[in-house]
């Protein structure tokens, strides 16, 4: 449990950040306090001092999030009667919902509501806010002032109008746009007319939940026992938090509730016996995990992905790029990819040198930067749930902060190749050596329409190789080496060939990192596989350039028999050549370099390698490497001629 400890510990770290609301991925959030519940109103009561009713109004989506003072048993709630203090839905706020055409079995609510608001209006110290509160509830005519102030509607018979009538005419009152089902069910907050400009208002007043912590733990009645994770003696609990994921989430970490399916009986009498935990660290540890998943979280289907520090929430994306990792290290070495990358290195080996140097020099400077922050762990969690009410942590992983951006660092300098991308500022095409994010990974090895429960997993089985150097599973470089093999299958997608083709590389250049490739050409590399790679990339740079000289759009030999070159490559090899030999009569000082560039590669390929034996992923590390050379060295050729 010790996941547990260490929210705790981040909550009582950033305990500044109680009641703050900050905006995030266009929408507000805070860290919640304890014994408060995020709920989301659709009316707004305002009331005087008096505890007169002033006026009314129905809230936009955007303003809606409101911390909710509440109970156990109420942030728990199911069918059961079991109010919030303050905020609730209008069964429990509305002493008159009954009269306005409510469910009778629906009268207790309002008073549970009613008695838990009077104890709290009574205690010592309370707040005038609330006392104000109290009484304009307790006079119980809250939905008669709502349609006097013209927010909810009566039928013909005097009842609450809960659904707005297609045939009505006139536009649709607000509250029928807002509502989560209908007007009935509408949750309702109250504030009272302010003192000063200063005032906070109710849903955002510190003083006003340490009050209703303080009242809470007087008058709640919890067992008492050895807490398990900090193992001080202190009130326990059973229930524990939900909605952790997102607003409509009711799946939980802990639960206890299920004493008829034999979960616990037979070996515990009670919940307690099998475990125990306090009220407080675990209201603490939920809350943070819940903020966490809120600012920085990562989602794929219904998996969650966060990675945090206690000292410092804010760490960089184990799922990130090369490129966003640069962005997050600072604006110094976001420079790096500008459009003329290429010119800071002449050669292929300059330029992956160049960036290995740059990513190094980022990270030593987070790493400087972490080191002053006092930053000891780095925590990596994700989340999903296989049912509706359990959510699981499917991976954990704490690593000192040292040990994290090593890996980090290992992982971009050894997954990494010849990337291209589009800048949305200029709509220009950069090309970089780097790593890709683990989205377009599993973007290129599944497909984009590939189903994200299959993607969910693959962000999963991905951790323990960046954050663990666990090597890559042999099946991910397989499926993608098998897409890859067959170009025309991207034929009027939204894929690109080419990209996941370097994607491909970058993945097969990770699982083959003990044999040190490299983006730049390796021609002392006598591996079979590769020195095939090579030959048919000479063939399609060679004819994809006479083929642009004619103004002909069509594919390459090399691309029509890619796959057939994959299983059988001496055969394929020798029906290619054939087809070439065409463009070797043609004049030009060209044709020359191909062949001379060709019979060197077919001079390094001994006797006992030209078979039809299937080629091996590192074949596409050979392809993508020619074809990166010839292009960068375009002169060349022009020096090298055919004798007639």
């Amino acid at each position: 449990m010790s996941w547990m400890k260490k929210l705790a510990e981040v909550y009582d770290y950033n305990d500044h950040q109680v009641g703050e609301f900050e905006e995030r991925r266009k929408q507000r959030m805070t860290l919640l306090p304890v014994s408060h519940v995020m709920q989301s109103a659709q009316i707004a009561v305002l009331l005087t001092q008096d505890g007169e009713f002033h006026s009314a109004k129905v809230i936009d989506k955007e303003n809606a999030r409101t911390i909710v003072p509440a109970t156990p048993n109420s942030a728990n709630r199911s069918n059961s009667s079991a109010p919030h203090f303050i905020h609730d839905k209008l069964v429990y706020v509305a002493g008159d919902y009954v009269h306005y055409g409510g469910d009778v079995k629906f009268a207790e609510h309002h008073q549970h509501y009613k008695k838990q608001m009077k104890e709290w209006s009574e205690s010592e110290a309370v707040s005038s806010k609330i006392q104000s509160v109290y009484q304009y509830i307790s006079k119980g005519h809250l939905i008669k002032d709502l349609v006097d102030a013209k927010i909810l509607y009566l039928d013909n018979g005097g009842k609450l109008l809960n659904k707005w009538p297609a045939t009505a005419e006139g536009e649709k009152p607000e509250i029928y746009k807002v509502a989560p089902s209908e007007a009935s069910a509408a949750f309702v907050r109250f504030d009272v007319l302010h003192e000063t400009a200063d005032d906070s208002v109710i849903w955002e007043d510190k003083d006003l939940f340490e009050n209703f912590i303080v009242f809470l733990n007087a008058t709640n009645e919890m067992e008492n026992g050895i807490c398990y994770i900090t193992g001080e003696q202190t009130n326990l609990t059973t229930q524990h938090g939900s909605r952790i994921r997102n607003a409509g989430d009711m799946s939980k970490l802990i639960s206890a509730n299920d004493d008829a399916g034999f979960t616990y009986r037979g070996r515990f009498a009670k919940p307690t016996e099998a475990v125990q935990i306090g009220y407080e660290i675990s209201q603490k540890a939920h809350h943070a995990l819940r903020w966490l998943i809120q600012r920085q979280g990562t989602y794929v289907d219904s998996r969650y992905f966060i990675t945090f520090g206690k000292e410092q929430t804010e760490i960089l994306s184990q799922f990130d790029g090369t490129k966003e990792l640069y962005a997050s290290c600072g604006e110094d070495f976001v420079d790096i990819f500008a459009e003329d990358i290429e010119e800071q290195g002449k050669q292929l080996a300059d330029t992956e040198e160049l960036v290995a140097a740059e990513l190094n020099k980022a990270i030593q400077g987070l790493r400087h930067t972490l080191s002053k922050e006092d930053l000891e762990n780095v925590i990596v969690m994700a989340l999903d749930a296989a049912t509706k009410g359990r959510l699981a942590i499917v991976y954990y992983q704490e690593l000192s902060i040292d040990l994290f951006l090593d890996a980090i660092l290992h992982w971009h300098n050894t997954c990494k190749w010849l990337q291209t991308t589009k800048d949305p500022a200029t709509n220009k095409m950069k090309t970089f050596i780097g790593t890709p994010s683990t989205y377009r990974l599993a973007e290129a090895v599944y497909g984009s329409k590939g189903d994200s429960r299959i993607k969910k997993d693959f962000y999963t089985r991905m951790l323990p190789c960046i954050v663990e150097r666990k090597p890559l599973p042999n099946d991910i470089v397989s499926l993608i080496f098998n897409r890859v093999k067959n170009p025309f299958s991207f034929k009027n997608t939204m894929e690109s060939w080419e990209a996941t083709l370097q994607i491909a590389c970058a993945l097969i250049n990770k699982q083959y990192e003990s044999e040190g490739y490299t983006v730049a050409i390796q021609e002392e590399n006598n591996s079979r596989d590769y020195l095939f790679g090579r030959l048919l990339g000479v063939a399609e740079v060679m004819e994809r350039s006479v083929l642009k000289e004619r103004d002909e759009n069509r594919a390459t030999n090399a691309t029509r028999y890619f796959n057939a070159f994959s299983q059988h490559p001496a055969r394929t090899w020798m029906v290619i050549r054939k087809q070439l030999s065409p463009y070797f009569q043609r004049p030009g000082s060209s044709t020359g370099y191909y062949a001379m560039l060709m019979q060197k590669i077919e001079d390094q390929l001994a006797v006992d390698q030209m078979t039809d034996a299937p080629l091996g992923p590192v074949f596409l590390l050979g392809y993508s490497s020619q074809i990166q050379e010839m292009y960068t060295k375009k002169g060349e050729k022009e020096h090298v001629s055919i004798e007639k």
